[in-house]
């Protein structure tokens, strides 16, 4: 594995849920784990009320962000590097981890908005391709402020707590209308160059607030509010704007502890989906990344202090006999790739020594292949679903473009508004 210092973050990617209780922290500690293999890889705490990720990691923490807060410590002079005893074969070589302070300290736990942007700049000038953050649950501007403008980063929820996976939804919601509100705020260059006489960024932000405002029933979701403001006022840039801001939002989550298709898709999915088209829009664009089952391995590595993707594996299992679904998973792996029954393709491109989006997929196929290569009474191995879920999450880091999942950097509002507008782009500019 190359040096951290020769990379800068490629992608800053959140995990987040509204609520607590649905394996958040446990997601984003093997998540991060599983992204260094693929290439240097940073884990930030920002639960920081709680030292989420320093209670899951048992391992000696020197300096945490106390010291980059209270000391003047650089962050990446605070990433916490697993000892040799962790990982003897160099696997996690590439992961690294900042943890929050030992105590609730206020000016850390709630930061202000200096604070705040001095976090964000550090974190932005990591050096690791990956920056996964692990944020604290619930929505607040300590978690928005932190998490991407055009795609909602990881969200996290479970089939066994209802009211965290309408809470999930809600994270969505507030992105998007941050999102909205610095778009057609007076500020805007949308505003100072598009010269609309029946449309006024005060008209546009006082009808935003009757579709976020969930006890007005005047406007239920941006769908029927667009509507009704293209019969008003006929075609506009402003209402084609915001209809490409709705629709060019992704939405990517992963359902943990999960036990089965019907009970998940009842209890989890159908709500999220249900809640989200009700209350912001058909036309978001959702992405499933996998799921990971409830496992006893999962709680006894939570447990221990040692997660799942650092515990032990047990090699006296002998391997399944392939079925006919895990039989043409095999025939898809090979039509995508080539890759069945040849020396398998390392992660890392050789010249350019970065994730390769080929090798990636080829790594989903094959994660997927196992997950169904299972003998009936054996327990499903959730080492296999944080494969599939990672895979899965760098085929798309490598083959999309940076905005539809995560982010390249954390943005202010001005900086914001910079990336939707680059210099002469908005119509009606020079």
């Amino acid at each position: 594995m190359l040096g951290f210092s020769r990379f800068m973050p490629r992608r800053i990617l959140p995990v987040s849920s509204g609520k607590g209780g649905v394996g958040k922290t446990t997601i984003a500690v093997n998540f991060a784990l599983a992204l260094s293999r693929y290439a240097p890889t940073i884990l930030v705490d920002l639960d920081t009320g709680t030292s989420s990720v320093r209670n899951t990691l048992g391992v000696p923490v020197e300096r945490d962000l106390y010291h980059f807060f209270r000391k003047g410590y650089r962050l990446d002079d605070c990433v916490t590097r697993l000892p040799d005893a962790w990982d003897p074969h160099g696997e996690f070589s590439g992961f690294g981890f900042v943890a929050g302070p030992l105590h609730l300290i206020e000016e850390i736990t709630n930061f202000g908005a200096e604070r705040k942007r001095q976090l964000s700049e550090a974190i932005n000038a990591l050096p690791s391709t990956y920056v996964v953050l692990d944020m604290k649950a619930g929505l607040d501007s300590n978690v928005i402020d932190f998490l991407p403008y055009s795609n909602s980063g990881v969200l996290v929820f479970t089939p066994h707590l209802p009211s965290a996976t309408l809470a999930a939804s809600d994270i969505v919601k507030a992105i998007l209308f941050r999102k909205l509100r610095i778009v057609f705020s007076p500020a805007s260059p949308f505003y100072r160059r598009v010269h609309d006489g029946n449309v006024s960024s005060r008209l546009v932000n006082d009808l935003l607030d009757r579709v976020e405002d969930v006890y007005d029933p005047g406007y239920q979701n941006l769908d029927a509010f667009l509507a009704d403001l293209a019969s008003s006022i006929g075609p506009s840039p402003v209402i084609d704007h915001l209809a490409a801001t709705v629709e060019y939002f992704r939405v990517f989550y992963v359902l943990n502890a999960f036990d089965g298709v019907t009970e998940a898709y009842e209890t989890a999915v159908r709500p999220f989906v249900e809640n989200l088209v009700t209350n912001v829009s058909e036309r978001l664009t959702l992405t499933n990344l996998g799921w990971i089952v409830r496992s006893e391995e999962i709680h006894r590595g939570n447990c221990e202090r040692r997660p799942l993707l650092l515990q032990p594996r047990d090699g006296s299992a002998a391997p399944p006999k392939p079925d006919r679904v895990a039989r043409a998973l095999d025939e898809l792996v090979r039509e995508v790739t080539g890759l069945v029954g040849e020396k398998k393709r390392s992660p890392v491109h050789p010249i350019s020594r970065r994730p390769d989006p080929d090798a990636a997929l080829a790594e989903q196929l094959e994660a997927l292949r196992k997950m169904y290569d299972t003998r009936p009474g054996h327990a499903a191995d959730p080492r296999l679903n944080f494969d599939y879920v990672t895979s899965r999450a760098v085929h798309l880091l490598t083959a999309a473009r940076a905005s539809e999942f995560g982010t390249p950097r954390i943005c202010g509002p001005d900086e914001i508004l910079r990336t939707i507008f680059p210099a002469g782009s908005v119509p009606g500019s020079d």
